[in-house]
């Protein structure tokens, strides 16, 4: 038993195999949306390991929810995966919708010490490059919100 936990420690102490996080950047995906009156605002940043969705509703706040659970590795795995950091990072689209009382989804991403946010509405042509991954990250926002 001694030499199990030993050979363990060993490992771990080395680096070979129980810290694979300190090799690879903090990510950090945020995302919401922000429509006018009493659309209301959300937000759902993931992490690797964490999830928090938050909605708040101005005009009725009996609506407003929070979540947070444990990020799915395959979810995780699947979104990192579509995201191309150099395309999105190239995506510069700042739109106002909700200026005129529309709706504008945001994605903003911590890439170590890399960030960028874009702004923008489901017929904004700039997020072409990126779509794929915005769509992945859609769907995950939408199921948060049918909860």
């Amino acid at each position: 038993m001694r030499v199990t936990i030993l050979i363990i420690t060993l490992f771990c102490t080395l680096g070979f195999s129980c810290d694979d996080d300190k090799k690879s950047p903090l990510i950090v995906i945020k995302t919401g949306m922000e429509c006018g009156w009493c659309g209301g605002t959300d937000s759902l940043m993931i992490t690797k390991h964490t999830s928090l969705y938050d909605f708040k509703n101005p005009c009725d706040a009996t609506k407003n929810k929070e979540i947070q659970e444990g990020t799915s590795r395959t979810e995780w795995s699947d979104l990192l995966g579509s995201l191309n950091w150099d395309e999105f990072a190239n995506v510069n689209v700042n739109t106002c919708a909700l200026c005129a009382d529309g709706c504008d989804t945001w994605i903003f991403i911590q890439n170590g010490n890399r960030a960028h946010q874009i702004r923008f509405t489901e017929t904004s042509p700039e997020i072409e490059p990126i779509r794929e991954f915005v769509e992945k990250l859609e769907a995950i926002h939408e199921r948060y919100r049918q909860n």
